[in-house]
This record gives C-alpha cells, sequence and structure tokens, in this order.
C-alpha cells in the first residue's frame, strides 16, 4: 500500500485588494485622443483567465484582523497633500538584485539626468547623497514632487523614485480600543478631525507570554495609527467617546546576526558578526561567558546586544528624535556621536574576522606594567636637633619659694620693698607738679583755673 504523501503546506497569509483581485489582462476602454498600442490588441484577443472578485473587508478580517491598511497605498505612490510643508523631498535609488553588488549613485550625475530631462523646480543644492545607493531631490513645491514620481523617464531610465513615508504621514498611539474589535471595525467607526488626513494603516499591539516554554501572542487594547499628511490629531472620536492620541515612539531593535540596529535577524543581509565575542561567526555558536565577552561598540566587557551598554542608549535617542521631530534616520544619527568616536563600520575593522587571528579578552589583559626608570636610593635624612623650649621643672624652681610683700601675692619683689627703702623714682610725681607750679609762677597775670587743685 502506497503511502500518501504529505498535505503541502498553506501559502503565505496574503491581503487581497480591489487591485489584485481585478482582472488586469482584460484591456480598457481607449481614453480619447490617446493611441491604442498595437501589442494591446494583439493580447486582447487571447482570452484571459477569469478571478474572482473578493471583498477587501472580509479578506482583511479573515486573514489578520489586528491589521488594517487602506486600499489606496496597494495602488497609487504617496504623494504630499496641499496643506503639507517642506522640504518636498523625493528619494531615488537603482534596483539591485544583490546587496553586495556595489550599486551606488552619484548626485552630480544624477543631477546631470535632471537637466537633461529638463526636470524644473528644484532648489539649487537640493541633490544630496543620503545612502550607497540613495539620492535625495528636494523640489520648491509638494506639486512638483508629485509630478516628478509619476514622470515616465524616471522608471524607463531603471530608476526607483518614492517619497519618504516621515513627510508624508504621522504615526500615533491609541489606548482603551477594544480588544475584540477588527481594526476594520474601529477604522470605520473613527471621526477625524478636519485638518487631518485619513487613516492609512492600523495595527493592534500585542503582549509576549511565556508560559511552561510556549510563546503566546495576547491582543492588547493599544493601536498603532498612521495618519496621512504631516498633522497628527491630539484626540479621535469612536462611538461617541473621545480617545487621546500620543505620539508613537518608535522601537528600537537590533539584529542578533551582524548586531546591527534597525532590523531583526530573519531580515539581515549582512554576514554574520558574534555578540559573544566580536568575531566573524554567529553568536550561536560561541560558548564565551558575558564575564569574558567583547562588546563590539564600546570594547567593554558585556555582551553587544546588553541593553546598558552606550551604544543602545544612543540609538534609543536616535529613535526618540525620529518619533519626536519626524526626520530620517541619517539626520538624527548626525546629532548624536558614535561611541568612542568610531562608526560601525570602524568597529568591524578594528576585530579579527576570524577565528584564526588570536584575540586578546578582557581577563587576559595584564595588568603588570614595566618602567624603565632607573631607581636611585637615597640614605634617608637626619631628624633635626630641637631648640630650647620651656622647662617646667625649671620655672617651677624659681618661682617656688620667692617671699612677696604685696598684698596681691605677686612673686616678684623687688629688694627696695623688703628693706622698705623709698626708690628715687617714687617723688618723680611730686618733682614734676612742683616744675609746672614754677612755670606758672612766672606769669602771675594769669590766674590758675578754678578747675584745677591746688596741692597743699
Amino acid at each position: 500500500m502506497e503511502k500518501r504523501p504529505p498535505d503541502p503546506p498553506d501559502p503565505p497569509d496574503r491581503v487581497s485588494s480591489p487591485v489584485e483581485s481585478m482582472d488586469l489582462s482584460t484591456p480598457l476602454l481607449p481614453q480619447p485622443g490617446v493611441k491604442r498600442r498595437l501589442d494591446t490588441v494583439n493580447e486582447s484577443l487571447v482570452e484571459p483567465s477569469k478571478k474572482p472578485m473578493t471583498d477587501v473587508r472580509s479578506s482583511v478580517d479573515d486573514v489578520n484582523p489586528g491589521f488594517y491598511s487602506h486600499p489606496s497605498l496597494t495602488g497609487s505612490p504617496k504623494s504630499y497633500l496641499v496643506n503639507d510643508k517642506g522640504p518636498f523631498l523625493v528619494h531615488v535609488s537603482c534596483p539591485e538584485s544583490d546587496p553586495s553588488a556595489g550599486t551606488s549613485i552619484r548626485p552630480i550625475k544624477f543631477g546631470h539626468f535632471l537637466v537633461k530631462n529638463k526636470v524644473s523646480n528644484i532648489v539649487r543644492d537640493g541633490v544630496k547623497r543620503v545612502g550607497r545607493n540613495r539620492i535625495s531631490v528636494e523640489f520648491k513645491s509638494g506639486l512638483d514632487a508629485n509630478n516628478f514620481v509619476s514622470n515616465p523617464i524616471v522608471p524607463s531610465s531603471n530608476y526607483s523614485v518614492t517619497i519618504p513615508n516621515y513627510n508624508v504621514s504621522r504615526m500615533g498611539l491609541v489606548r482603551g480600543v477594544p480588544a475584540d474589535w477588527s481594526m476594520q471595525e474601529f477604522v470605520e467607526t473613527l471621526e477625524i478631525p478636519e485638518g487631518t488626513g485619513i487613516v492609512l494603516k492600523a495595527r493592534r499591539l500585542n503582549r509576549k507570554t511565556n508560559s511552561d516554554g510556549q510563546i503566546n501572542w495576547i491582543p492588547t487594547q493599544t493601536v498603532v495609527l498612521t495618519f496621512q499628511g504631516q498633522t497628527l490629531p491630539e484626540r479621535i472620536f469612536s462611538c461617541h467617546s473621545s480617545l487621546r492620541v500620543e505620539t508613537y515612539q518608535l522601537p528600537t531593535i537590533q539584529c542578533l546576526n551582524c548586531c546591527r540596529f534597525g532590523h531583526v535577524k530573519s531580515q539581515c543581509r549582512s554576514k554574520p558578526r558574534c555578540f559573544r565575542c566580536s568575531l566573524a561567526h554567529s553568536g550561536d555558536e560561541c560558548n564565551i561567558p558575558e564575564t569574558e565577552s567583547l562588546c563590539l561598540f564600546c570594547t567593554a566587557s558585556h555582551f553587544a546586544t546588553n541593553k546598558a551598554c552606550p551604544e543602545h542608549n544612543r540609538q534609543r535617542n536616535i529613535k526618540s528624535c525620529m518619533s519626536q521631530e519626524s526626520i530620517s534616520y541619517l539626520e538624527a544619527s548626525a546629532r548624536f556621536r558614535p561611541i568612542n568616536g568610531k562608526t560601525f563600520a570602524d568597529s568591524v575593522k578594528a576585530t579579527p574576522s576570524s577565528l584564526s587571528q588570536p584575540i586578546t579578552l578582557p581577563s587576559q589583559v595584564s595588568r603588570q606594567t614595566t618602567s624603565y626608570r632607573k631607581t636611585v636610593f637615597l640614605p634617608p635624612r637626619s631628624r633635626p636637633t630641637s631648640g630650647k623650649s620651656f622647662d617646667k621643672a625649671a620655672h617651677e624652681a624659681i618661682t617656688s619659694n620667692l617671699p612677696s610683700s604685696l598684698p596681691n601675692g605677686c612673686a616678684v619683689s623687688s629688694p627696695s620693698l623688703i628693706n622698705n627703702e623709698v626708690s628715687p623714682n617714687e617723688n618723680l610725681l611730686d618733682c614734676l607738679w612742683a616744675v609746672i607750679c614754677n612755670m606758672l609762677s612766672k606769669y602771675d597775670d594769669i590766674p590758675i583755673p578754678s578747675h584745677v587743685a591746688q596741692k597743699n
């Protein structure tokens, strides 16, 4: 009995749109004044295969009820609105099949392409490089930028053009949306204030839980909304209720394959780089503990994925600046200097590329240093002789047995006091008084003042 082969896996979920569900092979009616191409007429003779029409709302709810996308995103390209403010930027790049092919665009060469095809209303220094394979063109008005995006000369010259999302849309966070609502149902009940664009996308945030080794995602009541235009409303209304709109903070994500920021491992196109020892191999194959690890960004003893790394703090500041001011990553990263003044490319060049080359880990670094200075040993200095100081015993021997004839007990006495002799200086006051009186007696006409006492 033959074994029945297993059923093939289900195709990936895909949201159908009115453009995809239409039969595009059927020729449309020719517009007046426009000639129909010959190949279109020949193709119309072949009977195309018909595809059934599907409802967009039902397909979105069945596939992913936690996500909503406006039908205009699948058809027409992004464009500037009438009320949008500058700068009116358009990004141009070359399609590449292999990211390692080294495809690049020079600003002056693409500027020559614009002059050659007479593309006008461009700012004088509006053509700038914003990446290896990306050029930014700044126009004087939003209408000129929209016309350039729809210009058929650009795709025919193997260029792809787009308007950056941060220039034509704003992302907000809304809380308190019931978890059992689908995003399609929630968007249909919304009332947007005047001056704000329509809701282009709606996405419900999920909370990750781990129970007995099994990972589950539980829907929350928080929804991320993307509004068309450059205005983020403060409040929106749903079912006669007011909902506050907060500015959505872009998350800081890091790849576990190459240690770069901005993408995850499943989307990585770079060579592996170990987050443990910074060598050119996958981090899952390395067994170095964190105490002996070497960070690729700051060269400290921790993993490159450690949240306490200064580079993680720098990336969080960059994402916060992008969310608050609606600018590109290139502009925001220029405001925060790299760690140790090195970029990611410089950090990779400074580390060995394979395990064949030895690497010195922090635990293997010797702390001993060698000095080449000559050491000279000198004899210690002799202590200086101390001078004559206060001798308490000699002082007591001098002052202990001295006689005192004074009533206040003075220890110092003179021989004249002991022998009751009169000192010659004791009559000095009387002699001074006699001299003054003798001098005044010569002037009899000047009487002695009344307040001067007469000595008998």
